[in-house]
C-alpha cells in the first residue's frame, strides 16, 4: 500500500472506480448479505465530494446504487451495460432489446435445475446471474451443462461467462466494464488530466484493468495468479485502509465534469 501512497502526490486530480463485491464488501454466500458499514459510506462520501467517484459492479444499477445510497458519485451496473451519473443514465440498446430473450431463458433455466439445491437465480433486467456457492461441488459440472444448453439456443442473442461461483448470462455483445468505464469517460470534460485507479477482485475487472494506460495505479485485490493490474491488496480491509489514506490527498473542492451536464 505504501507504494500506491508514494504514486499519488497532494491534491492530485483523482478519478476513482471501485468494484463492490470483493472489494468493497467481502464476497458472501448470498448477494443480500453483502452490505457495508455506515462508516466505511461516509469515507466513500466525502471522497465524492472531492473526487471522482465511480461504483463498477455485476449487479444492477437500480441494486448496486441501493446497496450504496451515496448520491453525486456514478454508478456503472451490469458489466457496463448500464450507467448513470448526475441526470445522465445510459442503457446499451442491444441490452435493452434482448430484454424478453432473456428473462425467458432464465425462466427455461428455472425450470431445468430444480434439482439443484443452494442455486439461486438473479434477473438483473439486461443481464442474469445464477449463483451457485451453496451448491455441492459435485453437482457444478452438470450445473454449467445445463445453463449453457439453454444459452445455446439463444447464442445469437445471449453469451454465458463465469465469475467468483457465479455463472452471468449476458447480451452476446462486445461489452465489459472496460468499456463502460470509457463510455462514461467519454461524458467527462476534466480541466485536467486525472490519475486514474480502478480496483476490483474479479477476472471480470481485468477488462477495466487494460483499458487505462501506463501511468494509471491499477489494484487487484487478492491472491489470483494473472492480472493486468500493477498493484496488490491483500483483502477488503487494506482496500478501506487505502481509501481513508486518500483522504488528506485529495483536498480540491467538488469539480464539474460533465461536457453537456444534465442535458442528456
Amino acid at each position: 500500500m505504501k507504494e500506491i501512497i508514494q504514486r499519488i502526490k497532494p491534491e492530485e486530480h483523482l478519478f476513482l472506480f471501485l468494484d463492490y463485491d470483493g472489494t468493497l464488501v467481502p464476497i458472501q454466500k448470498t448477494p443480500e448479505l453483502a452490505v457495508f458499514h455506515p462508516m466505511r459510506r461516509r469515507i466513500l462520501k466525502r471522497l465524492g465530494k472531492r473526487i471522482l467517484v465511480c461504483i463498477v459492479s455485476g449487479r444492477s444499477l437500480a441494486e448496486i446504487q441501493r446497496l450504496v445510497a451515496i448520491k453525486d458519485i456514478a454508478y456503472i451496473g451490469n458489466h457496463g451495460l448500464e450507467i448513470s451519473y448526475g441526470q445522465r443514465r445510459w442503457v446499451h440498446p442491444e441490452a435493452r432489446r434482448i430484454r424478453p430473450i432473456l428473462r425467458d431463458v432464465l425462466k427455461r433455466i428455472h425450470h431445468k435445475i430444480r434439482d439443484f439445491p443452494g442455486v439461486l437465480i438473479e434477473d438483473k433486467g439486461v443481464t442474469g446471474t445464477i449463483h451457485y456457492r451453496l451448491l455441492d461441488s459435485a453437482l457444478w459440472k452438470p450445473l454449467k451443462e445445463t445453463i449453457g444448453k439453454e444459452v445455446e439456443l439463444r447464442s445469437r442473442e445471449l453469451k454465458m461467462t463465469e465469475g467468483k461461483r457465479v455463472f452471468e448470462i449476458r447480451p452476446n455483445v462486445e461489452w465489459d466494464k472496460g468499456k463502460g468505464v470509457q463510455q462514461l469517460v467519454g461524458w467527462l470534460a476534466p480541466k485536467e488530466m486525472p490519475l486514474w485507479i480502478y480496483i476490483g477482485d474479479d477476472q471480470t475487472d481485468e477488462d477495466a484493468f487494460k483499458v487505462f494506460e501506463r501511468d494509471a495505479i491499477t489494484i487487484l485485490v487478492g491472491q489470483r495468479k494473472n492480472t493486468y493490474a500493477k498493484f496488490r491488496l491483500a483483502d477488503v480491509n487494506q482496500v478501506w485502509r487505502l481509501l481513508k489514506a486518500l483522504l488528506p490527498l485529495v483536498s480540491q473542492p467538488e469539480i464539474e465534469l460533465f461536457k453537456n451536464r444534465q442535458r442528456k
